[in-house]
């Protein structure tokens, strides 16, 4: 649990295999090399598909992909997050998970690049969002959706721990158009538990 007088800089997190780290300008070129396909950005809410070097930049220039984006998450309503995922053994970029304050409460999102598919990237990185979203932001519980016919994205989000509590949609800015999707929720005390903690 942090202290909200003092700053939260995130300037690395470490998995196994992963760094979650801020994105800078040198990331852009791979930003759209990952997220210019189709099949990235069908299932997001708000990557729009083509992508090009300026949504890229525009993207990485944003308050949640700041270095300093966790010390405003904390007290700022509307607060994000995004942090680029990374190989530790090279630098590579393989795509981004973040959080975003929401009405219905903080939500995870992140995505992959299709070179890096199932290897567990997304899982990795993900939990390893959890972990600091309830061990250092103390968040009483997480919310994602992901859209029901994307069963790799259920599987990440069933083997960290999250549990179906609905249906709705989103709107897909890379297919135009409203998309089914299955609402899950994560509260940090069952996380607690699960990890042998609570």
């Amino acid at each position: 649990v942090t202290s909200r007088s003092m700053p939260i800089i995130v300037p690395e997190i470490e998995t196994e295999r992963l760094r979650l780290r801020p994105l800078s300008v040198a990331d852009a070129d791979e930003i759209v090399r990952l997220v210019n396909d189709f099949d990235v950005a069908r299932y997001t809410s708000t990557i729009p598909y083509p992508y090009d070097m300026q949504m890229a930049l525009d993207f990485i220039a944003t308050p949640e992909a700041a270095a300093d984006a966790a010390s405003r998450f904390i007290d700022d309503p509307e607060g994000a997050i995004v942090l680029g995922v990374v190989l530790k053994e090279g630098d590579q970029l393989l795509g981004c998970v973040g959080l975003q304050k929401t009405p219905e409460g903080p939500e995870l999102g992140y995505w992959i690049g299709r070179d890096y598919w199932r290897r567990g990237y997304a899982s990795e990185a993900a939990g390893r969002l959890v972990r600091l979203a309830f061990e250092n932001f103390a968040l009483p519980e997480l919310i994602a959706s992901a859209v029901t016919i994307n069963d790799a994205s259920h599987r990440v989000l069933e083997k960290i721990g999250f549990a179906i509590c609905g249906t709705g949609e989103i709107h897909s800015r890379a297919q135009n158009c409203h998309l089914p999707v299955i609402h899950r929720r994560l509260k940090r005390n069952d996380w607690l538990r699960k990890i042998g903690r609570a």
